[in-house]
């Protein structure tokens, strides 16, 4: 893992970041994430950044975005939500 200093950060983003920990990635590779599965179609706003860098993700491997984003759901969803 790649340290970075921050030093032109302002004192509160600073302090964000040095109180902030790592989470493990517990999700595997795209290729391996794409599967098929009974899927209903909804209307979700999304944050913008988080937005740009699922497409670029995506975009870089070869898989559609939303696919993708579904896939990431399930996954966290069926690893950390208890029904």
């Amino acid at each position: 893992m790649t340290t970075v200093n921050y030093t032109a950060a302002p004192q509160e983003v600073a302090e964000a970041i040095d109180a902030s920990r790592p989470i493990v990635d517990f999700l595997p590779p795209p290729d391996v994430l794409i599967a098929n599965s009974t899927r209903q179609k909804i209307t979700i706003n999304i944050d913008a950044i988080a937005l740009t860098r699922f497409k670029q993700y995506a975009q870089n491997h070869g898989v559609k975005y939303q696919v993708l984003m579904n896939q990431v759901l399930s996954s966290y969803a069926k690893e950390r939500l208890a029904l």
